[in-house]
């Protein structure tokens, strides 16, 4: 029998005690968080609220209101120019064998996914939509097309219930000689989201 988004958030609403989640609008979402600060090892969403939103960032904490959740079915990674956060290609960073990111998820004090690893080669395409390159002084502004990197949660993903802390851990290193590498990073998560719906409590 298979296990449904649905299925697996009223599980863990269950096991937490959040027997009013089920009322709730259910919705797709995203949220999303970047550093224009050039780095190899980054942080997203326990400083968010220092990010400019929604151009680097679309939340103002790193944890949810009450009654709101998401669950996890797919996580990616974009990098940002840290002069316009204009998105380029983790494809182009560290020569011809691209970048590795290895990442956690932390939700509470649990690490819930430990070093895991996304890179160039096997690493599909994904959230295709650049941004405007504003580079070229005179010249009329280009939508560029740029692949993100992903990952695919295996099953139904991993949930972020509603008012506990979250964060993403990301180290970046060259694919071929294993160095670290300094850019601009950034991170999106993307699943089945729990909106609060007033209807229910009014």
């Amino acid at each position: 029998m298979a296990v449904s988004a649905q299925d697996k958030i009223m599980h863990v609403a269950n096991k937490l005690g959040l027997s009013s989640l089920k009322y709730m609008q259910a919705s797709t979402g995203a949220i999303y968080d970047g550093n224009t600060t050039a780095s190899d090892s980054h942080t997203f969403f326990a400083n968010s609220v220092q990010h400019a939103n929604p151009a680097v960032t679309n939340i103002s904490d790193n944890r949810f209101e009450v009654n709101e959740a998401l669950l996890i079915e797919n996580i990616a990674f974009y990098s940002l120019s840290g002069t316009d956060g204009q998105a380029i290609n983790l494809s182009d960073i560290a020569g011809n064998d691209g970048a590795v990111i290895v990442f956690d998820v932390v939700i509470g004090n649990k690490v819930v996914m430990k070093d895991m690893p996304i890179w160039k080669i096997g690493s599909p395409a994904c959230f295709a939509t650049g941004g405007l390159n504003l580079n070229t002084a005179g010249a009329t502004p280009v939508l560029q097309q740029k692949p993100r990197h992903q990952v695919y949660m295996e099953g139904v993903g991993i949930l972020i219930p509603p008012q506990v802390e979250f964060q993403v851990n990301a180290r970046v290193f060259d694919a071929a000689s294993n160095a670290p590498v300094s850019i601009a990073l950034g991170c999106y998560l993307f699943g089945t989201k729990v909106n609060l719906n007033f209807n229910t409590t009014l």
